[in-house]
């Protein structure tokens, strides 16, 4: 079976790099490996390198020009991709497009496979993030999809409310909830090394981002989240970056301008998977509005503080606790629960998710299904 994997951003990889070792080593699959976006672009982490630190072979390589995050920008980077896929498209022929997730890079690709008569097979279909771009994305590149891996059965009841055929969609839990309970972790003492953390101190976590539909809004929540940084000073506070996204750049620069004046908190472009995993376990709480939050933190018993309406829509395991972004609540919240740990298992956990997949796509080349996908009406 000829599969190709598109990747555009490193949560992205992080999430199948798993499954892509696994058709590896299976004889029955053929996969090859495209990769764009984040990964090639200083700016964001040049990502490239934990993929070929891992030794896959990258099949091609899209570039595109992510220095500026307009809406301009967007849709240029967005239109490129597309272009760029397709022309890959028209030199190699593919049974399956393996896609996973949210990303305008990933509709981007999913567009030209669907045009080049690729059936598609859409990864954490059929969820719901009310205030991002990305929420249309995903259901626009699930309604290309032919085939649906979702996190949860009632995201199977969401596609299925927007069409899908019901049989063609498995439910196998999420990828990063399975992928955390045998994964390899760096020790306290690699992880202090390489990211110069004091980690005697409470390590909070933080990963805000952009919302769309109020820009002053999301701003004024980041600015919370700084005064709050800067009065748990005996707390180090340590933030991720986002990728691609439209009015990023503004949050990058406050991030930046404000670590310059505060020691405790701490700043990185991309972790890659097993720090940022590593850095999740010894952190005592986090904050913000990131899918990570959501749909991994539960994983290790510790709790999130999800801010705004980003992942509004989303299901929540109990471990996660929707906050105002008052300053005021903000500080109540971290005290009440950054010593507190979870009892609660988190909902998008599923045994042997990556095993599940690979065996459900080795059926899908067995069955001899229409190339044109029926819209089923409720």
């Amino acid at each position: 079976m000829k599969i190709c994997i598109f990747s555009g951003s490193r949560s992205e990889y992080g999430l199948l790099k798993k499954l892509i070792f696994l058709l590896k080593k299976d004889n029955f699959f053929n996969y090859k490996l495209i990769i764009s976006g984040s990964h090639l672009s200083k700016k964001y982490g040049d990502t490239i390198k934990e993929i070929l630190n891992d030794r896959l072979k990258i099949d091609a390589r899209i570039k595109v020009n992510l220095k500026k995050s307009s809406s301009w920008n967007v849709g240029y980077s967005f239109s490129l991709i597309n272009k760029k896929v397709n022309d890959y498209f028209r030199k190699n022929k593919f049974d399956l497009l393996l896609i996973l997730g949210d990303r305008y890079e990933t509709l981007a690709a999913t567009i030209a496979a669907y045009i080049n008569g690729i059936k598609i097979c859409h990864i954490h279909g059929g969820e719901k993030t009310l205030d991002s771009l990305d929420d249309n994305f995903r259901h626009s590149i699930s309604k290309f999809s032919y085939y649906h891996f979702v996190s949860h059965e009632k995201n199977k009841k969401r596609l299925i409310q927007l069409g899908e055929i019901k049989n063609n969609i498995f439910v196998v839990g999420g990828l990063g909830a399975n992928n955390i309970k045998s994964f390899s972790f760096f020790n306290k003492i690699e992880i202090k090394n390489m990211l110069k953390l004091d980690l005697k101190k409470k390590i909070i976590l933080v990963n805000y981002y952009p919302e769309i539909s109020n820009k002053k809004k999301t701003q004024r929540r980041l600015d919370n989240i700084l005064k709050v940084a800067k009065y748990f000073k005996n707390f180090l506070f340590v933030f991720t970056l986002p990728s691609h996204d439209k009015g990023n750049d503004f949050f990058i620069k406050k991030i930046f301008k404000f670590k310059k004046t505060n020691k405790n908190l701490f700043v990185f472009r991309s972790l890659g998977q097993k720090k940022y995993y590593s850095l999740m376990k010894y952190s005592s709480l986090m904050i913000g509005n990131s899918s990570s939050g959501i749909l991994e933190m539960p994983s290790f018993s510790k709790f999130t503080l999800n801010i705004g309406d980003r992942q509004k829509g989303r299901l929540f395991s109990k471990s996660v606790i929707q906050t105002s972004s008052n300053v005021n609540i903000i500080k109540k919240n971290i005290i009440k629960y950054i010593d507190k740990k979870s009892k609660t298992k988190n909902i998008y956990f599923k045994k042997n998710t990556y095993e599940m997949i690979v065996k459900i796509l080795k059926m899908i080349r067995k069955k001899k299904d229409n190339n044109l996908k029926e819209f089923i009406d409720l």
